[in-house]
């Protein structure tokens, strides 16, 4: 009797325990694991393998890369996620001269996903391979060049490039430009790094390749000067019983430095000679008086050589 009283209790306390977990949905929970749950993500900037003929064809129009979304049982999605060991694919192998749609192909990638590539289709181009070898232009911003300075020169080197693509987009080559992208101001000769890009009249960028796509860009940059005659301009009156024989100033030109519109505006200059604190034949050194803007001066004082007699 007792041994029934207490396994009546068993079975009593077994039926509530499920009726518990069952309604707590505490068996979904366990049985909810990683490798029951289902996981969508996407996989961003996957490189895209072209196949077609690209020893006679040129391709155009073909992304880089493309993104890929997948789901599926959680350990694969992340296992694929981390290996990426699979492959996106455009098969064009069969295809001549002309223009396709063609829909991604991914390989390698577990049965047990689904997947969709964005974009889905691509539209691409392939035309007979030409190559040609032109000469690369330097550019270089005006706002590049620091204020009171002027570029001189620009050097490329290599001076050539050597441009592969397709017909069409060959004969659409109006400008092999190496652009300086740097922002900092010039002040002295600089050797840079520029990119070179391939452009048609209307400097729209073409679908081309360019070997070597980079190339080194000699910039030289030097001061703004000009150079203007200088004469001297005498003031005062020579002490009584004094009379001027000649001034005579050591250069008869100078060089100035400054902003290019300000030098442009800039005939000659004077240097003004007082003649009354002369008492006998001097020569003195004399600052330059410079105009508004104008930076400095080369030389920056001039020698100034006053011959005197006696009445």
């Amino acid at each position: 009797m007792l041994e029934n009283k207490w396994g009546l209790r068993l079975i009593a306390f077994l039926l509530a325990l499920g009726i518990f977990l069952q309604v707590n949905n505490v068996f979904e929970v366990f049985g909810n694991d990683q490798f029951s749950q289902t996981q969508q993500t996407v996989i961003t900037d996957v490189p895209v393998n072209v196949i077609y003929d690209d020893k006679n064809l040129y391709l155009s129009g073909a992304p880089k890369t493309v993104n890929v979304k997948i789901s599926g049982p959680q350990s694969i999605v992340k296992k694929t996620q981390s290996l990426m060991d699979f492959t996106v694919e455009l098969d064009l192998s069969n295809s001549k001269v002309g223009d396709y749609k063609k829909d991604f192909k991914v390989t390698g990638i577990s049965d047990k996903l689904k997947y969709e590539v964005m974009p889905k289709s691509a539209t691409l181009s392939l035309s007979e391979k030409i190559q040609e070898t032109r000469k690369v232009e330097a550019e270089i911003s005006s706002s590049r060049i620091a204020a009171g300075y002027e570029l001189v020169g620009q050097e490329v080197d290599p001076s050539q490039v050597t441009i592969t693509g397709g017909e069409d987009e060959i004969n659409k080559i109006a400008y092999v430009k190496a652009t300086l992208s740097d922002s900092e101001k010039l002040t002295q000769t600089t050797t840079s790094q520029a990119e070179v890009n391939v452009f048609d009249a209307s400097l729209n960028k073409l679908d081309v390749t360019v070997k070597p796509s980079k190339v080194k860009v000699n910039t030289k940059v030097i001061p703004t000067s000009k150079t203007v005659n200088i004469e001297p301009n005498t003031k005062g009156t020579l002490p009584s019983g004094l009379k001027l024989k000649s001034v005579e100033l050591s250069e008869d030109q100078v060089e100035l430095f400054g902003k290019r519109s300000v030098l442009d505006g800039i005939g000659s200059l004077t240097i003004d000679v007082d003649l009354s604190k002369v008492t006998e034949s001097t020569t003195i050194k004399q600052k330059l008086s410079l105009p508004k803007d104008v930076t400095s001066s080369k030389p920056e004082t001039i020698e100034i050589k006053i011959e005197v007699t006696k009445n």
